[in-house]
């Protein structure tokens, strides 16, 4: 075999925009798609939860929403984390309603940049001393002259981050009728689209949880939606055909050896789960049990330290 390079098609191009909220290490990358999978009384509410508080301990999120018919019963787990204001019922509408408000909020940050650009100029003019008439007057009608500073609605000047939670919605409207299930499934992050980047992201985006009962079913969650997850959380489930749809649906991008082992050892407690990451920050995040504990396969020379943070060998093992 021999081979020859050619100079076509050599031309380096900007790369990609992530699109992507800053969280920690060994938190999951947002914006995500994850899907939640398990029966009724395993423990979905209360993992969510955890995800939440987690959130709000890193401030990942701005805003909350959720489309849910049962958010009163589900109060003690999400109550604290969301406002009642961001509750929706699930309508064949509803999903595109909290697009909308992620829109309206990104209009909040361009407007937001403009009178901040435009203070700027006014602090500048106010130094030299050189104002004309009609800057005079715009300034005046900005509330400048009365002491008005421009200030962002949220701690972190940045573009807004937003969650929405799909909560028992399963047969209804927001999953069978909504057209904007499908704009969420492949474009998510690419949700309420910027003027000007920031801090590599050219939109908004939107952050997805959907908690369901059942992985596959008529009027369920759609392949399409399925596909484009980039986390997927499953709880103990004795329907071993729901099961072999999961598999099914994983095994061009998950080795599948690797799944029953991890899947076993997760799930073998009461309300025990796994969550594969697609998009993981490293090789061996790409299973968790219970959110919070890898399963590591490589065993070869194994060094924990990225796993901690730290450059790897740091520890002084040798490869």
């Amino acid at each position: 075999m021999i081979t020859k390079k050619v100079k076509t098609y050599d031309t380096d191009v900007k790369n990609g925009v992530a699109n992507e909220y800053p969280t920690p290490l060994h938190s999951f990358r947002q914006c995500a798609l994850h899907l939640i999978v398990g029966v009724r009384n395993t423990g979905k509410s209360y993992l969510v939860s955890k995800i939440l508080a987690q959130a709000k301990k890193d401030k990942t999120f701005d805003t909350i929403y959720i489309i849910t018919p049962s958010f009163n019963s589900n109060k003690a787990y999400f109550g604290k984390y969301i406002d009642e204001e961001n509750v929706f019922e699930p309508t064949k509408n509803s999903i595109m309603e909290v697009i909308e408000r992620v829109e309206q909020e990104r209009d909040e940050w361009e407007q937001f940049l403009e009178e901040k650009k435009k203070y700027l100029e006014y602090k500048k003019s106010i130094q030299n001393e050189n104002i004309s008439d009609n800057e005079l007057l715009d300034y005046y009608f900005s509330q400048f002259l009365d002491g008005y500073v421009p200030k962002w609605k949220y701690e972190k000047e940045e573009p807004p981050k937003s969650l929405l939670l799909l909560d028992d919605v399963l047969g209804s409207p927001a999953i069978s009728q909504s057209s904007g299930l499908v704009r969420i499934s492949s474009l998510n992050r690419h949700i309420a689209q910027l003027k000007v980047e920031h801090s590599h992201r050219s939109a908004c985006g939107l952050s997805v949880i959907i908690m369901t009962q059942t992985y596959r079913m008529n009027q369920g969650i759609g392949r399409c939606l399925r596909e484009n997850v980039s986390l997927l959380t499953i709880f103990k489930n004795k329907q071993q055909k729901q099961l072999e749809a999961i598999k099914e649906e994983l095994a061009n991008v998950v080795d599948l050896e690797k799944f029953d082992k991890a899947y076993d050892y997760a799930t073998r407690e009461k309300y025990g789960n796994l969550t594969i990451d697609f998009n993981p920050k490293h090789p061996d995040f790409t299973f968790r049990k219970n959110l919070n504990e890898f399963i590591i396969f490589n065993q070869d020379d194994i060094c924990t330290c990225e796993l901690e943070g730290k450059p790897k060998f740091s520890c002084g093992k040798t490869k």
